[in-house]
């Protein structure tokens, strides 16, 4: 550590602060007598008043202190271990037991002139040498953006990383955006000799049918070293008494490296989440049989939503309104116009006038007989909509004006809008779009009205709604001033490429106005209900008081059951005003789950269902790739070695291209009056003058 004094005046003003010490003193003590203390104290006072009024003289100058620090660290070595499955199933556990060893002997040699780091991965990144549970996959490219992201700034060395290359999440590693420079040695695990397996590679479904519906399920198989050989195709349904045979079939195998694939039509007769089940019968002398049987699952919903769009004549809004709601696959889309005859109502779960009522057909008593069915509505005003009747029909909106006259709007988003959220493109590219017609007036939205997008006039903003929801009695409706929605959605296309923001603004909205209000006042959910086993199972939950305020004052216990009966009991922890749990990794099943409370001396519980189901990605390929290891460690400027060889990946680390240490030099400047010494050393001069005056007799 080095100091250096910085003086922001010329070097000679310091004689003048000895000078001015030399005056001072000489004028206090020049024609002192009354002293009769031994010849050297009045020296020794003269001295004592020299050096604290030089010292405060100085520090009115205000130097500064110059503090340089260095620092010298070592480089530092990360050791990145694969501990996917692929590892432990490739290799025996002679061969574990060896490249431990050499890995704990490189640990130990080098470990006086580098700094160790060490990381594990599979399909996460995890420090230290750990044997977690993160072995389902194996995402090479994530553990070299961990180490950028951890180390890339500082001074690493090398990277050292045990793996067979294997990668079956995320990009190939040989394509990463990894930022570091440093080398990249690689040990090569694993056997590159295909063994004789056959497998299901993978299967591709629906993951939500309707009952009823038929559903295409594909399913790939390959098979290596197995020609001449045969097996048998199967498909069955899993549930809780037993399985069914679905679809069965005889395969023969053709050639050494055999691949093919076969569609089954399944029919969708359960509700609820179903599980099926694919097996292959072995071939003989098969290497591995853990994946001839993998098991998928389908949520089978009872029925879609219905939805009416109800028009006063033909026009463009309707196949364009059709087209963005039939995109999610819960809904089911009908149109009809007024001139029809009156479909039934009843049926439906959401009906969209379009244009209505009109000067030409009343809808009054349609309108009233929703409401009596809590049946949800949303109108579409425009230029055949009659402002007068639509006024008496709704409770959202009100139109001061005339029908006969149109006006051209362009929207806004409310940002203090809560009911949903919204994307920021969105947001700041909703004023772009085409404008829409609507009747010329005044528009005022009426009490309990929650406006989502304000109308923009001649790019002039106004409180006047353009979507705009209120409820009464439980029933939600929803009322867009303005025609030609069909433009927002060709011009989002022409902008994107894609419909995604006028799909966000009418199915958002059609969620909102559909969905049933919840009074119950304890309430558990997942965030979904199919979940992979190297998932997180998050449960969140809500407690509501009788005012309905969200409040998480009492315990929260929950219970899991697997189909064996096996229980696990957790607490939930309160986050702000609710209740979350991460109830960490489960294997595959079926689980129920209850959860239960008390408020206010009442008991509340809360039960539902989720699925969780196998990865077993690292089951359905063994086979190393160590010359993607190779062009891995060449692509950084290292060197691929094998398990035997840590000795000589040793000798190049110490001896052939040994690291340099980086020294790290930091400077502090600061004044030397905030150095507290300074004062009590003046006050200790100014004090020992003053004692031995008093000491002598003076005052």
């Amino acid at each position: 550590m080095d100091f250096n004094l910085i003086l922001p005046y010329p070097v000679w003003f310091i004689v003048l602060c000895l000078v001015l010490g030399i005056v001072y003193a000489t004028i206090l003590y020049r024609n002192e007598t009354r002293f009769s203390a031994p010849s050297w104290l009045q020296p020794a006072l003269f001295f004592l008043r020299f050096l604290a009024v030089s010292l405060i003289a100085f520090l009115l100058l205000n130097p500064l202190l110059k503090q340089i620090e260095e620092e010298i660290k070592k480089p530092i070595v990360v050791l990145a271990r694969d501990i996917s499955g692929s590892i432990f199933t490739g290799m025996s556990e002679q061969e574990r037991n060896m490249l431990d060893e050499g890995l704990n002997t490189l640990k130990k040699s080098v470990s006086d002139k580098y700094d160790v780091k060490e990381i594990a991965f599979g399909s996460e990144v995890v420090q230290g040498d750990s044997d977690s549970t993160y072995r389902h996959s194996t995402n090479i490219a994530k553990a070299l953006q961990y180490i950028s992201d951890n180390y890339g700034d500082q001074n690493l060395g090398a990277v050292i990383m045990t793996t067979d290359g294997i990668y079956n999440e995320g990009a190939n590693p040989l394509y990463s955006n990894a930022g570091f420079k440093a080398p990249v040695y690689t040990i090569a695990l694993g056997d590159t000799m295909p063994k004789k397996d056959l497998s299901i590679q993978n299967i591709f479904h629906n993951r939500i049918v309707y009952l009823g519906d038929r559903f295409s399920v594909q399913i790939d198989i390959s098979a290596f070293n197995c020609s001449a050989s045969s097996t048998k195709l199967t498909v069955e349904q899993v549930g809780t008494s037993g399985t069914k045979l679905l679809y069965d079939e005889n395969i023969n195998i053709t050639g050494t490296d055999f691949f093919t694939t076969r569609n089954v039509i399944l029919d969708a007769n359960a509700t609820g989440i179903v599980r099926y089940r694919v097996r292959l019968t072995a071939v003989s002398n098969e290497a591995i049989t853990a994946n001839n049987a993998r098991d998928f699952f389908v949520e089978v919903l009872d029925a879609r939503q219905k939805i009416l769009i109800y028009a006063n004549a033909p026009h463009p809004d309707i196949s364009g309104l059709k087209q963005i709601i039939l995109e999610n696959k819960n809904y089911e889309v009908l149109t009809a116009f007024a001139s029809d005859t009156p479909p039934d109502f009843s049926v439906f779960n959401l009906v969209i006038f379009h244009n209505l009522p009109s000067d030409k057909y009343e809808i009054t008593s349609v309108v009233q007989n929703l409401r009596r069915k809590e049946i949800p509505s949303i109108f579409v005003v425009g230029a055949q909509t009659s402002t007068e009747k639509f006024n008496r029909v709704q409770n959202v909106i009100q139109i001061k004006g005339s029908s006969s006259n149109t006006e051209e709007i362009q929207g806004d988003i409310n940002p203090l809008f809560s009911q949903f959220t919204t994307s920021e493109t969105l947001k700041s590219r909703l004023r772009t779009f085409p404008p829409l017609i609507t009747p010329f007036g005044e528009y005022s939205a009426l009490g309990g009205t929650n406006v989502f997008i304000y109308q923009t006039i001649k790019k002039i903003k106004t409180n006047y709604p353009l979507i705009a929801f209120n409820e009464e009695s439980g029933v939600r409706t929803a009322v867009i001033c303005g025609e030609g929605i069909w433009k927002w959605r060709v011009f989002d296309y022409l902008q994107n490429s894609n419909y995604d923001l006028i799909s966000e603004i009418v199915n958002k909205s059609i969620q909102l106005v559909s969905v049933k209000s919840d009074k119950r006042k304890f309430r558990v959910s997942t965030s979904r209900n199919i979940y992979r086993d190297n998932d997180n199972i998050v449960f969140d939950a809500q407690l509501y008081n009788d005012a309905f305020e969200l409040v998480n004052d009492s315990d929260v216990l929950l219970t899991v059951k697997n189909e064996s009966g096996a229980e696990y009991k957790y607490n939930f922890s309160r986050t702000q005003n609710y209740y979350t749990l991460n109830a960490g990794l489960f294997q595959e099943g079926s689980y129920n789950y209850t959860a239960s409370t008390s408020l206010g001396g009442k008991q509340y519980t809360a039960q539902g269902k989720f699925i969780v189901e196998s990865v077993r990605l690292e089951q359905y390929d063994l086979t190393a790739r160590h010359a993607l290891l190779h062009s891995l460690s060449e692509k950084y400027g290292g060197r691929l070695f094998y398990p035997a060889q840590t000795d000589q990946l040793i000798k190049l680390l110490i001896e052939e291209k040994p690291l340099k240490a980086v020294m790290y030099q930091s400077t502090t400047t600061r004044p030397l009056l905030n150095l507290k010494w300074l004062f009590f050393l003046i006050t200790g001069l100014l004090f020992a003058e003053w004692f031995m005056r008093r000491y002598a007799g003076s005052y």
